[in-house]
């Protein structure tokens, strides 16, 4: 089976995004790293990858600016929001990491692991269900019937 891929969307030198890159990376996942500070993201992209979802969830409640613009009293209408973003990435939470249909945006291993079927230890889905089978016991007896009692 050939290995998964996912983009994986940070900013700048950030150790929990190294670490969940790590974790990602050592289920097998083939990531696109893509360091917004250095590429940043265009409207259209923005908007495209926050599609449906409620933009708050990709907002850094952290940054500096999310304070500066008063985003925890008031939220403007979502193109302008995105506008912000495409002006100050540091708005953006990170990572951000996308496969070929879902995103999952921080660093919460649980859902990345179940967005990218990777187990919460690293390590792919497939492979631990593959380990299972394999380290299970064989059944010696499966082709002969059991004894049954007398009458």
């Amino acid at each position: 089976m050939p290995p998964k891929r996912a983009k994986f969307l940070t900013y700048g030198d950030d150790a929990l995004c190294a670490e969940t890159k790590k974790f990602i990376e050592d289920a097998g996942i083939l990531l696109e790293i893509r360091d917004i500070e250095q590429q940043p993201l265009t409207f259209n992209e923005i908007d495209k990858l926050i599609k449906h979802i409620d933009p708050r969830h990709f907002l850094n409640v952290l940054s500096p600016s999310f304070d500066k613009h008063g985003l925890d009293e008031r939220l403007p209408v979502r193109h302008e929001l995105i506008e912000m973003m495409v002006e100050d990435h540091t708005l953006l939470r990170r990572p951000i990491i996308q496969s070929a249909r879902l995103v999952t945006v921080g660093c919460d291993k649980k859902s990345i692991s179940l967005m990218l079927q990777i187990s919460p230890n690293g390590t792919r889905e497939e492979d631990d269900r593959d380990n299972d089978r394999h380290n299970r016991r064989p059944n010696r007896n499966h082709n002969s019937k059991q004894p049954t009692a007398a009458r």
